[in-house]
């Protein structure tokens, strides 16, 4: 069996211009189904106690407690238990350790709950676990736990297996008890160019192929009307699964709602505002001081509008700029739909399962003018770098977002009178080098340049000729 691994990613923030470092977790994707390899450790067991536990996230944010300040440091030392042995151990019981931070990759088991774990042996032989592994707690492992205890005892062993689960967005702002149930009873077909198989789900919502040939296959299933398999956050269609022969590979599939919400923030003139953001969120969960993480999607130069993707039915409102932070991509105060400054003045949007809302104006007013400038960023030699953007910052103290164009050109919004230094910054993929422009000097004043050229001197990045070269 192949772990999954850990890995730290650099996002780079397009609307901040900031790298910012984040636990990720990559899996392998279908592969061939093996053996437990003689190193393998998994079992089931119960958190008997904790040493040195992390500390309670969820009340330090009720509490509003700045998180820099809390001891996230060290190891947690968690006494296990063992209630069933799969593969590894021959032991009652079981010391695992993990850290105690809230963004380092951690497991944070719970003291007296049951758990399927995975853990691994770090250098100095301590038995680690990661929210990468397949660790979780047993009530959700179940189609998992079918499979290891057939691979243990030499039992056929499902191709593809997994649960299907109704979910809604992940958002706190729109969160819904009904959501997150499984989907029971329920005909699934898994469908490809040659073949065509079918199984239904059980009183669990979990499912299982035998014997699935190799091959790209779609998930499809008999479902409640106005709902359909979706990703959550993403808005593309589901990709197809690609299947090796002799695979034993766990996906779950989320059933989503279809409904949909859509509309355009409107600035005094009546046009579109390019950079506008609006958030979502149920009436009775928005706080109103500014803390609320929502649901939040934006309109750009490209898609002039915002659009709400699988919207469970109910009540919602829309708030702009929930922060109150004026700045040139967010010149406008607080506002709620459809356009008033109190809460209590906000027009509830009222959405039946499945139903399209469309044609929304946001209207927005009382904030401060902007305008444009258009960025070119261009290379003396060879060509630009492949990963490019654009840092700006205000004689006030403020940084800019841009909006990229097209490839090297980029608008961004200014406020008048305020001056402006900005340079272009890339990354060449092929030489893995930091590269940038010298600084360019903009005011915001209307008669100011509405155009700006940054150019990254010496060689710049490899052509492609050039690459192809190095390659040979």
């Amino acid at each position: 069996m192949i772990p999954r691994a850990a890995i730290f990613l650099l996002f780079w923030v397009a609307f901040s211009g900031r790298i910012v470092l984040a636990c990720s977790c990559a899996g392998p994707g279908p592969v061939p189904c093996g053996e437990f390899s003689p190193t393998s450790l998994v079992f089931v067991g119960t958190v008997e106690s904790i040493e040195n536990p992390p500390p309670d996230f969820d009340q330090a944010a009720k509490s509003s407690v700045d998180m820099r300040t809390v001891d996230q440091s060290g190891y947690a030392r968690y006494y296990f238990r063992v209630d069933e042995k799969i593969s590894g151990t021959q032991t009652t019981d079981i010391d695992v350790f993990s850290g105690r931070g809230g963004a380092d990759c951690s497991y944070h088991f719970q003291k007296g709950e049951q758990y399927l774990v995975f853990p691994y042996k770090s250098d100095d032989g301590r038995l680690m676990a990661t929210i990468c592994s397949e660790t979780r707690p047993v009530e959700l492992a179940q189609p998992k736990l079918a499979v290891l205890r057939a691979m243990r005892d030499h039992q056929p062993v499902a191709s593809l297996y997994g649960s299907m689960r109704s979910v809604q967005q992940p958002y706190g702002s729109v969160s819904d008890d009904y959501y997150g149930k499984p989907v029971v009873d329920t005909r699934m077909i898994l469908r490809s160019d040659k073949n065509t198989l079918q199984a239904k789900t059980d009183a669990n919502g979990n499912y299982a192929f035998f014997g699935v040939p190799a091959g790209k296959y779609h998930v499809e299933a008999d479902l409640p009307q106005h709902f359909e398999i979706a990703q959550t956050i993403l808005s593309e269609p589901v990709p197809p699964i690609d299947l090796p022969q002799n695979a034993c590979y766990e996906y779950n599939v989320d059933v989503l709602p279809t409904g949909r919400i859509r509309g355009k923030v409107v600035g005094p003139d009546g046009n579109a505002l390019p950079y506008a953001s609006v958030e979502l969120y149920r009436p009775s969960l928005y706080r109103g001081d500014g803390r609320s993480l929502g649901w939040s999607e934006s309109q750009d130069l490209k898609k002039p509008e915002f659009v709400f993707e699988h919207v469970a039915a109910g009540d919602y409102i829309l708030v702009y700029n929930d922060q109150e932070r004026i700045e040139p991509t967010t010149p406008y105060p607080r506002m709620f739909y459809p356009g008033a400054r109190e809460l209590g003045q906000a027009q509830i949007i009222h959405v039946e399962e499945g139903q399209e809302i469309s044609g929304l104006e946001f209207r927005v007013s009382g904030g401060r003018a902007t305008r444009p400038i258009t960025v070119r960023l261009v290379a003396t030699n060879g060509e630009l770098p492949d990963i490019n953007y654009v840092e700006a910052r205000g004689n006030d103290g403020s940084s800019l977002s841009e909006q990229r164009l097209s490839p090297g050109v980029f608008s961004i919004q200014v406020f008048p009178g305020i001056r402006y230094e900005m340079h272009g910054s890339g990354y060449c993929t092929a030489t893995h080098k930091e590269l940038n422009t010298p600084v360019g000097v903009v005011d915001g004043s209307e008669a100011g340049p509405r155009e700006l050229v940054l150019t990254f001197p010496g060689p710049g990045c490899p052509t492609k000729s050039d690459s192809d070269d190095d390659n040979e």
